[in-house]
């Protein structure tokens, strides 16, 4: 089976990009884009920036094919990024934040991942953590082994249940998928992506490289940081998608996976508290701990990527 090619007056992939105020980061993030962007699209839905956000983008307009929507009333990054993904002409698509960046190749290496994946459902990658200077602080990814190879949807579908370990702009999917699946959830503000990708793997396996082809970046304005700090939001944005998908798991599987996936979810919350000074105690988190038990928390820890989550958001909070 080969993969849906495009014509030639056709994109072969779609950049969707909901903007909000991001002029402080858009150029570097659109600028890796337009490097590599011979047969690439850029739709961007702008939410009503009163910055330079627009007058940017629109900066780019003989280096990319991009296309701006305003949609000044947007509930969200979900909303927006539906929208943008209801315009994509290619047959495959990815999502950009405004903060985040392309590494040099990786359109080339995505090429050749489709080429020769042609049967996967969605298409990761890792990714490098940035700081608001671009200086990387970390790796980003989950552990699916140091080779690129196909991954199987029970594989990938028991490791992510536990976690979601892919950063959003490291993943391609085909458009049409996404839209079958009706695209994000737009209740979801935290982890609609999460959810997104846990559906798009019930369609079949995960094509995997190992190799760190874009920038997340990590600062104190970033959604994940400011969201958190409405913490019960926060505790119901988890456990909700997580209830979602367990829901789907015969008895067995989801006895096997539930334990990991709750502690999971309750040491996130844990960290966000301790991050927002909330008071969290250490006996709650000794109490996750424990309850995992001692034969499974080398699988815990393998699944959940802990240790190369936690660092550079503490690398980060020191420069507080």
């Amino acid at each position: 089976m080969t993969p849906e090619l495009p014509s030639a007056q056709r994109p072969w992939l779609s950049v969707v990009m909901p903007v909000f105020n991001g002029a402080d980061t858009l150029a570097e993030s659109i600028a890796s884009v337009a490097l590599q962007a011979e047969g690439i699209e850029l739709v961007l839905v702008d939410q009503a920036s009163d910055d330079a956000s627009v007058a940017i983008a629109k900066s780019f307009a003989d280096r990319i094919d991009i296309r701006i929507v305003s949609n000044p009333e947007s509930s969200g990054w979900m909303e927006n990024t539906n929208l943008a993904m209801s315009m994509a002409r290619a047959p495959f698509a990815t999502m950009l934040h405004q903060d985040d960046y392309w590494h040099e190749d990786r359109a080339a290496v995505l090429k050749a991942m489709l080429e020769t994946y042609s049967e996967a459902a969605l298409w990761v990658h890792g990714a490098d953590y940035v700081d608001d200077r671009s200086h990387r602080i970390g790796t980003f990814a989950p552990p699916f082994g140091a080779r690129r190879r196909l991954v199987p949807s029970a594989e990938a579908f028991e490791t992510l249940i536990v976690q979601d370990t892919i950063a959003l702009p490291a993943v391609v999917f085909r458009t049409s998928d996404y839209r079958m699946l009706a695209g994000l959830d737009e209740t979801l503000w935290m982890t609609a992506d999460w959810d997104l990708w846990l559906k798009l793997i019930g369609k079949g396996p995960l094509a995997w490289t190992h190799e760190k082809l874009v920038a997340f970046r990590l600062h104190r304005a970033s959604l994940t940081l400011k969201g958190s700090r409405k913490l019960e939001d926060y505790r119901d944005q988890l456990d909700r998608a997580l209830h979602r998908h367990l829901d789907t798991l015969a008895e067995a599987e989801r006895a096997r996976l539930e334990p990991l996936a709750r502690s999971s979810n309750a040491i996130n919350f844990w960290l966000a508290s301790r991050y927002h000074a909330a008071g969290a105690s250490i006996s709650e988190l000794l109490r996750i701990v424990l309850s995992i038990g001692p034969r499974r928390w080398g699988e815990f820890l393998r699944k959940t990527q802990l240790l190369q989550r936690v660092v550079p958001r503490l690398r980060l909070r020191k420069k507080k």
